[in-house]
């Protein structure tokens, strides 16, 4: 040891203990991360402990050879590397009191060198350093330090690049709209730069969610960091939201055809259930554009597959019973006429029917489209059927209809950020089994978008009685116009048949309902609420046939801080053709059947991948998966 690594009996004297096999693996240990230590300092910064200043003289075989030993250690023995570099950090005072980033080079052999960076990292924050934070952040979660091993440090980390994730989203859109000549130039502006500005915020909240019950380091300082980056977000989305609303009062509320919500079936949807085949249109209340450019991102890449994503407005108000019934085939002359009761929106009426719930809107579709059935089924109905059963369901169809509940009803639950991520999985999930099916073409839309709020930056704007208005709209008999607010005549949105005028917020406030701390809003005419995705895919060849068959195997195992745990593996169990083809990693969710408005919530794995709303599991590799189970109504 004297003669590998340059040992020298001075160290060893100095250093407590024995000559036993244990006191020499510490005394080595010590040497080699002391060493490791100094060589990787700055070269502009000396060690402040004087035992440490004569290891700066080492040759650089030696240092090479320490720093070789404490990897293997960290990679082997990782409880002894661990036990022992508290151990000497405590007789290294003056190194952690002194210690900076910019002087501690790139390992960090010691934890008081990783929490240094942490500290820095949690500042640079509230500097807008996100080009220095992001590099701690990408090196660190990347396996470049030993000390994220503890769950709640990496969680920390996790965060702060969701944090710069935003930050960086908000400074590449800039402050303001800066559109003023079209409804098309504004919305093709929100989607590229302003759509990435709320899927980071978003993802932050979501992280912000997930790590609500871990015990982060400097948690105190951290939140108030991520909480300032909350204003930034909300002092641009109200940029935002008050220049379209300048643009709509010059221009009108209602854009052209071709980007208004009205017309999208038959320019759309109708064109493609003529052809032959099954045409699969998914109606997904509340997915928000950002949403749809992550859904568009999974589904692209597929072999003689085109995958388009573009953009309508949404009708005012962005509501439920407003935007999805006027999916439906309805407008006559580009013209709709509401059944408004009292000051709420019901849905639409024709000459023949009124359309004001999923019977009525699906019988007003199928009766455009034709074919002699036109299944309607819920995405939860679709996840739990075969491809071969759902291939029967549609032997006759032209379109089948997929409705998706669940974006929207978790968020105005207020559990959103628990849910959005497992929402879109879903979603992916019935894509694959309804193309496994024969389905060569889907569309997918919206109502809808929505506001992200939170209980720090949420501002009420009073309006009359708390029971006149909606949380982001109100129907008023006159043209008014008060301080912060726009007016729209109801005639001038195209609808007939009804007198009055639509008030809205200018920016993202809500109305004072007197009722809680919403989460989640919709109603409005912020471009989050009123750009919808028209994503299609088109496969213009059939599914092709695995060449392997796989199983997943799971059982319980011991559950760790208050978290149950599941350990499984994905084996092959078939082979069905030439061996090659098969896939090495597949997706697994996670999902509570037993018992309604439970969430199964994953907190972390092990020996697999994080995705979007479940795990990646290597096929032939036992993982492990860290979740807790919430009640939704609890949570309510």
């Amino acid at each position: 040891l004297e003669l590998k690594l340059g040992v020298d009996p001075s160290w060893r004297a100095a250093s407590p203990g024995g000559e036993g096999p244990a006191d020499i693996a510490a005394v080595v240990t010590e040497w080699a991360l002391c060493v490791e230590y100094v060589h990787d300092l700055a070269s502009a910064r000396e060690p402040r402990v004087e035992r440490l200043i004569r290891l700066r003289t080492l040759p650089e075989a030696v240092a090479t050879a320490c720093s070789t030993t404490a990897a293997h250690l960290r990679s082997r023995h990782p409880e002894h590397y661990e036990r022992t570099a508290r151990e000497v950090e405590e007789r290294l005072a003056e190194e952690a009191r002194d210690a900076s980033p910019e002087d501690l080079g790139l390992i960090d052999t010691f934890p008081f060198e990783e929490d240094a960076v942490l500290r820095a990292a949690i500042s640079g924050l509230l500097t807008d350093g996100w080009r220095q934070v992001r590099g701690w952040a990408d090196a660190r979660l990347a396996g470049g330090s030993f000390w994220l091993r503890d769950r709640a440090r990496r969680a920390a980390w996790e965060l702060l690049l969701a944090a710069v994730d935003l930050g960086e989203a908000i400074e590449q859109a800039g402050p303001t709209l800066s559109v003023d000549h079209s409804h098309e130039a504004a919305m093709e502006r929100y989607i590229a730069p302003g759509a990435a500005v709320d899927r980071a915020h978003r993802r932050l909240e979501q992280e912000r969610w997930a790590k609500r019950h871990a015990d982060l380091p400097h948690g105190r300082e951290l939140l108030e960091g991520l909480d300032a980056l909350r204003h930034a977000y909300r002092i641009w989305a109200d940029e935002w939201a008050r220049d379209y609303s300048v643009l709509c009062c010059s221009l009108g509320f209602l854009p052209p055809g071709h980007l208004q919500q009205r017309s999208l079936f038959d320019e759309v949807v109708r064109p493609w259930a003529g052809e032959p085949g099954v045409t699969a249109l998914f109606l997904v209340d509340a997915l928000r554009f950002e949403m749809a450019q992550e859904l568009a991102a999974a589904l692209d890449g597929q072999a003689a597959t085109a995958v388009h994503l573009k953009g309508r407005l949404a009708e005012l108000p962005s509501l439920t019973a407003v935007g999805m019934n006027a999916l439906a085939p309805i407008a006559e002359g580009g013209r709709l006429r509401p059944i408004v009761q009292g000051s709420s929106f019901c849905g639409f009426r024709t000459a023949e029917f009124q359309v004001t719930d999923p019977q009525s809107r699906h019988r007003a579709m199928e009766s455009r489209v034709g074919g002699a059935t036109c299944p309607r089924w819920t995405l939860r109905e679709v996840l739990q059927r075969t491809p071969e059963s759902l291939r029967r369901g549609m032997s006759k169809a032209q379109m089948v209809v997929v409705t998706s509940l669940e974006i929207d009803e978790a968020g105005e639950k207020g559990i959103g950020y628990a849910v959005f991520e497992s929402a879109l999985q879903s979603l992916r999930a019935a894509w694959k089994l309804l193309r496994d099916a024969g389905v060569r073409r889907f569309v997918f839309t919206a109502d809808h978008g929505f506001l992200l709020l939170d209980d720090q930056t949420i501002r009420r704007t009073p309006h009359g009685k708390k029971t006149d208005p909606k949380r982001r709209h109100v129907v008023y008999p006159e043209a008014v116009r008060p301080t912060g607010q726009v007016s729209v005549p109801l005639s001038e949105l195209g609808y007939e048949g009804v007198e009055g005028h639509l008030v809205l917020p200018e920016d993202t406030a809500i109305f004072d309902v007197g009722q809680g701390q919403p989460t989640f809003v919709h109603g409005g005419n912020s471009l989050q609420e009123r750009v919808i995705p028209v994503l299609t895919v088109h496969h213009r060849a059939a599914a092709g046939g695995g060449t392997l068959r796989y199983a997943l195997s799971a059982e319980a195992s011991t559950g760790v801080a208050g978290l149950h745990c599941l350990r499984g593996r994905v084996g092959v169990v078939a082979q069905e053709g030439l061996p090659f083809g098969g896939t090495q990693d597949l997706e697994i969710g996670l999902r509570a059947v037993e018992a309604a408005g439970v969430l199964a919530e994953i907190v972390d794995v092990r020996d697999a991948e994080r995705s979007s709303g479940g795990l990646l599991a290597r096929v032939g590799v036992e993982f492990e998966v860290f979740f807790r189970l919430v009640d939704y109504y609890f949570l309510v």
